[in-house]
């Protein structure tokens, strides 16, 4: 008997030999689609099993890339130990692919030796490296940006120009002079923006002689650098140079001057804004002036925007004109006031509600308390804020009013207030939030974060640490997360293996079919009040993020959905059922951060943390680098920016419709 044993465990081994020998030829590991897949669903449950660790090796380069970009984006703990032999992979695309993965993990011992590792590389894989040791560096780590400014002089420009973001990034600021001598002197233009952009980025104002070069650049978006560096002193001298700016052919030029000569505030400066206000057509640069001069508190348009709001036709001017006269005004703004309430207008009555909050004072409380209770939960919100503020002396009764409120908001506004002022009598009522079924993830989240607000190390409620540990062992992956993050930050315990693990969007199975079906990029169009904004998405990029647009596109959810957020010069954002930008689809979906570029014209996914998205969406006015690799990229538009630049806030979503493109 134990000689057939022997025999029957060797053949048994013989078996196993010759399955893994003809392994790939037998197609027994399954297609690339298969892997690709199972991938994509490792990184969607944020789970890094043995399996996706061993995709690193596999013989396919495009696998030990993606897998590598997998294990980045999930990030736990002891990731990068993983992905850092791949640093030098015979394949460039998988080292640079790897670098920019040890990058999103944040593990910052890995920075120096990324340095250690990157000398020798050619010059594609050093310039990765490079970006990702900044985005591993802080400005406290200034042995590390004392390495990163030596590579300004590195032979290859790809490496100057990563060099110099890198420098950015990390705080750099004791680099400042090396990035101007190389930002003047460099014989490559890429690499002179790269400066430009670090030393304004970085907050540096000295080389003036530098930003007033670029002033008549080419490119809108370094004319915009210019500008803002030139303001950046403060410095009445040079009001004239930025206040060139506002006779820009591109808006997004003529905004950042705006707000450049906002921030030198001199009265040149306001005599400057109050000529252009006097001229301005366009409906978000007139707004943006409006909410300047609030900002300065200057009443020097005080006359002409009181004679001219009466008759206006937008919502967004009457709002940003009522707000900015309470600023200058004070409570003899309250008879215009009084008028629009009269309208019952939502978006003005949210204005109102911030009026009568700089205003202050006994006058406006009644007509503050009257908006607390109105039917719209923005205008309530609203409100709360600007009673809190103005009335703390009864700040106990707005709170129980709004914790007992039906919109999650409200309540989730009174949370915040509670741990802001550490109001201890509330923790029970925290505790009942937490424990109440049905409670929503992001007003747990709330909840858990207001719990932290009365620990740290040296002090420890005991009813806060309960709420803190509720939240650890929420089912719910962020609030888990949260309170992991509030355990390592207030208490100096590690609780990140407790994690609750998110349920992925979609199974594997349908991950591939989608995959599969979406080898060519499809579009995306979207119908709006202002026209229609065509879109090429990407799936190869971000599959999930482009999944969930698709569905929710084709299940109609955006049609009539509002643009709930215009920032001039830099964002347009839709897709919030709310329209107030807290609202979604009811779940959240995973970030898939990406080396690409947040460029004019790109299209992201809005969050409030990582993994918070859901459908909310934003195009970009103008480039944005400080977003890069810090929200998901999922497409670009490829036609309409024209649309795209009239749109206003308020304006529709008519519909979206999704265009796929013919197999080739």
């Amino acid at each position: 008997m134990r000689k057939v044993g022997i025999v029957g465990l060797v053949l048994l081994l013989i078996v196993i030999a010759v399955a893994l020998f003809y392994y790939d030829i037998l197609n027994l590991r399954g297609s690339k689609d298969d892997i690709i897949a199972a991938i994509i669903e490792y990184e969607d449950t944020r789970r890094a099993p043995d399996r996706l660790i061993s995709f690193l090796s596999d013989p396919d380069p495009e696998i030990r890339a993606r897998a590598a970009l997998a294990v980045g984006r999930i990030g736990d703990l002891g990731a990068a130990d993983h992905i850092y032999r791949l640093l030098a992979d015979s394949s460039v695309e998988v080292a640079r692919t790897a670098a920019f993965a040890i990058g999103l993990t944040g593990e910052k011992k890995f920075a120096s030796q990324l340095l250690e590792l990157a000398v020798g590389f050619e010059p594609e894989r050093l310039a990765a490296t490079i970006e990702a040791v900044g985005r591993l560096t802080d400005s406290g780590m200034t042995d590390i940006i004392d390495e990163l400014a030596k590579y300004l002089d590195n032979p290859d420009h790809l490496v100057r120009e990563q060099a110099a973001y890198a420098l950015w990034r990390a705080g750099g600021k004791g680099a400042a002079a090396r990035l101007a001598a190389v930002g003047r002197s460099d014989p490559v233009r890429s690499v002179k923006v790269a400066c430009l952009y670090a030393l304004n980025r970085l907050g540096i104002p000295e080389p003036v002689d530098l930003y007033s070069e670029y002033l008549p650049d080419s490119d809108s978006f370094v004319r915009s650098l210019a500008i803002r560096g030139l303001a950046l002193g403060k410095d009445d001298t040079k009001t004239f140079l930025v206040a060139v700016g506002l006779n820009d052919r591109d808006n997004n030029v003529v905004s950042q001057a705006i707000s450049s000569l906002t921030a030198i505030g001199t009265p040149r400066a306001i005599g400057y804004l109050a000529a252009r206000y006097e001229s301005e057509t366009d409906e978000k640069l007139k707004v943006q002036l409006l909410e300047s001069f609030a900002r300065l508190k200057s009443d020097t348009i005080a006359e002409q925007v009181n004679a001219e709001i009466d008759s206006c036709e937008s919502s967004n001017i009457i709002g940003a004109g009522i707000i900015y006269l309470a600023r200058v005004n004070g409570t003899e703004s309250i008879p215009l006031i009084d008028t629009f309430l009269a309208m019952n207008d939502e978006q003005i009555n949210v204005s109102i509600a911030q009026a009568l909050s700089e205003i202050g004072g006994e006058f406006v409380k009644p007509r503050l308390a009257a908006l607390f209770k109105d039917i719209n939960p923005g205008v309530r919100a609203a409100a709360f804020e600007a009673l809190a503020k103005t009335d703390p002396v009864n700040i106990d009764y707005y709170l129980n009013s709004a914790l007992d409120d039906t919109d999650w908001v409200i309540v989730s506004q009174a949370v915040d207030k509670i741990g802001q002022s550490k109001l201890k009598d509330y923790l029970p009522r925290l505790m009942g939030i937490m424990k109440q079924q049905g409670t929503g993830t992001d007003l747990k989240r709330s909840v858990v974060s207001a719990a932290g607000e009365f620990l740290n190390a040296s002090m420890v409620d005991s009813l806060a640490e309960d709420i803190l540990y509720h939240g650890l062992q929420d089912k719910d992956y962020l609030v888990s997360r949260e309170a992991a993050l509030i355990y390592k930050n207030k208490l100096d315990d590690d609780k990140t293996a407790y994690i609750n693990k998110p349920t992925g969007l979609i199974g594997k199975r349908e991950i591939k079919s989608f995959i599969t079906k979406y080898k060519s990029n499809p579009r995306a169009i979207i119908s709006t009040s202002r026209g229609d904004i065509e879109m090429e998405l990407y799936p190869d990029i971000a599959p999930l993020t482009v999944y969930n647009f698709i569905k929710l596109a084709q299940d109609k959810f955006y049609d009539n959905l509002n643009f709930h957020r215009v920032v001039p010069a830099f964002v347009i954002q839709g897709g919030d059922p709310r329209g107030d930008g807290s609202g979604g689809p009811g779940y959240n979906i995973r970030c898939e951060y990406s080396d690409r570029p947040f460029e004019r014209g790109a299209v992201g996914i809005a969050t409030s943390g990582k993994d918070t998205g859901g459908s909310q969406f934003f195009i970009m006015l103008g480039a944005a680098p400080h977003l890069d690799a810090r929200y998901t990229l999922f497409g670009k538009v490829t036609a309409g920016m024209d649309t795209v630049d009239k749109i206003v806030r308020g304006d529709t979503i008519k519909n979206i419709r999704i265009i796929e493109e013919k197999q080739k």
